[in-house]
């Protein structure tokens, strides 16, 4: 355990059409909205903030230190995917239909895999996204 760190805050998602996201992650990933600023919103994720921001909301811009605003969906910065909990296996294969009902793209699963059960997929807003359940007991190495 960290003497600094003792959770995740939050994560900062730029995404290029804000009314897309909230469809995504309200409507469809059920998320509950703490603030929405039109161009920024905080979403509650478990104990987690999942931020969702606009390009011109992003931290490539100079008051974050940055030279230039970027205009780019990815700023400065790249994300691999995001993941999720799921309490349950069946919850697994449930996520993987509700997200394909709702215009997310499954890439691979629902899937075993050693460590529990899986779905990638890739969200209408060109993420790619991960739900994950861990069988219980199970700690990284």
């Amino acid at each position: 355990m960290s003497q600094f760190i003792s959770g995740l805050n939050h994560l900062g998602l730029i995404v290029k059409d804000i009314a897309v996201a909230k469809k995504w992650f309200v409507e469809t990933l059920q998320l509950e909205v703490i603030e929405d600023r039109g161009e920024l919103l905080f979403l509650r994720c478990g104990k987690d903030v999942l931020a969702i921001k606009t390009p011109q909301m992003a931290v490539a811009k100079p008051e974050h230190g940055s030279e230039s605003q970027s205009t780019d969906a990815a700023g400065f910065q790249a994300l691999d995917h995001y993941g999720f909990f799921a309490d349950s296996p069946n919850l697994v294969d449930e996520f993987a239909k509700h997200v394909s009902d709702n215009g997310a793209s499954v890439l691979k699963g629902p899937y075993d895999r050693s460590d529990g059960r899986s779905v990638y997929f890739k969200d209408p807003l060109g993420y790619f996204g991960e739900y994950l359940y861990f069988e219980p007991g199970y700690q990284a190495k």
